[in-house]
C-alpha cells in the first residue's frame, strides 16, 4: 500500500463505488458469459488475449499500454472475500501481464474522463497501463463510471520499463494501492511451469488480493515483452470460500470540506435569523 496525495483525489469516487457496489452485474468476456464471482467459485476465459505487447514493452509506443492490442474485462465480486486470485497464463513464448482496478460499474475500457486529446481517437491507442486513478495517461479512464483506484499489477517479463507518462513497470508483482479501502494487501508471483522447451509449458503471472471487498473490478491484460510471440493468454479469477471479516475504515473527509460545510451552515443560520428579524 502506498499513501500519497492521490488519496484526497479519489474520496468522492470511493464514496460512489461503495454506494454502487450493490449494482447488478452485466455479461462480460467469460466462459458462460457470467462475470459474477461468488465465494468459493472461479470464472475464466481460456483465450482472453493474445498480444505480446499489449501491456508494455513496445519501443514504438515508449512502453505504453497498447489499447488496441491489450484488452479490458470486468468482474463483479458478490461478497467480500478473504482472498481473490487473478491468474494469467500463456505458452512460455509469451509474457502475460495485467493490472487490476477498482471501478464503480462494469467498466471495459471506455473513455469516461479527460486526457491528452491525441489519445482520444476512438479506442485508446496508448496509455499508462499501471497508472493510479487520475495519473497522466489514465485520466481518460478515471471517473464515476470508470476507474476509482489502481490496486496492483504484475508482469512476467524480466524487463523493467518506464513509459512515456512516467509510469514504472517493473518485473514481478506490485501493490500500488493507496489505501486499505478495497483490500488489505496485494501480492503475487511470476514463473514458468515445467520445462520451457516443451510445448505444453505455461508462463504465468498471478496476483492475490487479500480481503477484497464486494463490488466491481476491471482487469487490463496483455503481453509485456517484444521477444514474446502472440500466444493466447488465458485468465482465471477465483475467490476463497471464506468471507472477509475486514471492515474498511470510513473514508476521511478533507478539512476543506468540513470548512465549507461549517461556512454553509453559518450562512444558512444567519439567513434564518435575518428572516425572523
Amino acid at each position: 500500500m502506498n499513501i500519497d496525495l492521490q488519496t484526497i483525489f479519489k474520496i468522492t469516487l470511493s464514496s460512489a463505488a461503495l454506494t454502487l457496489a450493490v449494482a447488478q452485474p452485466a455479461t462480460a468476456a467469460w466462459s458462460g458469459a457470467d462475470n459474477t464471482l461468488e465465494l468459493g467459485t472461479s470464472i475464466s476465459n481460456p483465450s482472453f488475449n493474445s498480444s505480446n505487447l499489449g501491456f508494455a514493452g513496445n519501443p514504438s509506443l515508449s512502453n505504453d499500454g497498447w489499447g488496441m492490442q491489450g484488452a479490458f474485462t470486468n468482474f463483479y465480486l458478490s461478497s467480500s472475500a478473504q482472498s481473490v486470485t487473478v491468474d494469467a497464463r500463456s505458452s512460455a513464448a509469451n509474457f502475460p501481464a495485467f493490472s487490476i482496478f477498482r471501478t464503480n460499474v462494469a467498466y471495459s475500457g471506455e473513455t469516461v474522463g479527460v486526457d491528452t486529446p491525441a489519445e482520444l481517437t476512438g479506442q485508446i491507442h496508448k496509455f499508462n497501463s499501471v497508472g493510479q486513478a487520475g495519473d497522466p495517461g489514465i485520466m481518460w479512464a478515471t471517473g464515476a463510471d470508470g476507474i476509482v483506484e489502481t490496486l496492483g499489477y504484475v508482469s512476467s517479463s524480466s524487463k523493467n520499463y518506464v513509459n512515456s507518462f512516467g509510469g514504472v513497470i517493473d518485473s514481478g508483482a506490485h501493490d500500488v494501492s493507496i489505501d486499505n479501502l478495497y483490500e488489505t494487501g496485494v501480492s503475487g508471483t511470476i514463473g514458468v511451469t515445467g520445462n520451457p522447451a516443451f510445448a505444453n509449458t505455461k508462463r504465468f503471472a498471478t496476483l492475490t488480493l487479500n480481503d477484497l471487498q464486494a463490488g466491481w473490478y476491471a482487469v487490463f491484460v496483455g503481453g509485456a515483452d517484444i521477444l514474446g510471440s502472440s500466444a493466447g493468454i488465458s485468465l482465471n479469477i477465483s475467490a476463497s470460500a471464506a468471507p472477509s471479516t475486514y471492515t474498511p475504515a470510513a473514508v476521511p473527509v478533507p478539512s476543506a470540506v468540513w470548512l465549507f460545510g461549517t461556512a454553509l451552515a453559518g450562512f444558512i443560520g444567519r439567513g434564518k435569523r435575518n428572516a425572523k428579524a
